[in-house]
């Protein structure tokens, strides 16, 4: 006679192996697919050496557990994920090195009709002061053309 719950633990996991082969290989496809989803602080933390070593651990675990097939989608992952994971969580417009923002303290109580819709209550605004310089020619050549009749 054989029992125990080692002996259910087992059945379970055997049970349960093919739906589970399933829901990981289309995690993995839906992950490729909509890879472009995934938010940008995440994809970050996937581009360092923690991540990175996250990620090949992970590959190896998954070539190892199920097949070659997700291994090879799971190294597909990680490689368009390093890809499109930004270098420096910073946003492109935003250079705190200049210091150039003035804040301004919301002293009006009538708010404006977008923040009244989307229950807005701004307690100052930031505005960033902006340094503009003419297009400079500073070619030799004369544009004008001279008629010699």
């Amino acid at each position: 006679m054989k029992g125990g719950a080692k002996e259910h633990m087992i059945d379970l996991i055997k049970k349960y192996a093919q739906p589970l082969n399933i829901y990981i290989g289309i995690g993995l496809v839906l992950g490729i697919t909509y890879i472009g989803q995934i938010p940008k602080s995440v994809a970050y933390y996937a581009n360092t050496m923690l991540g990175r070593l996250t990620l090949f651990v992970l590959t190896i675990v998954i070539a190892d557990t199920y097949s070659w097939i997700y291994a090879l989608l799971m190294a597909l992952f990680a490689a368009l994920l390093i890809a499109v994971s930004p270098r420096t969580l910073k946003e492109g417009f935003q250079d705190s090195d200049k210091g150039d923002t003035d804040l301004k303290i919301v002293t009006q109580k009538k708010r404006w009709f977008s923040e009244e819709i989307l229950q807005e209550n701004p307690v100052g605004i930031e505005e960033e002061k902006v340094k503009t310089a003419a297009i400079q020619d500073n070619s030799n050549t004369s544009n004008s053309t001279n008629s010699s009749k």
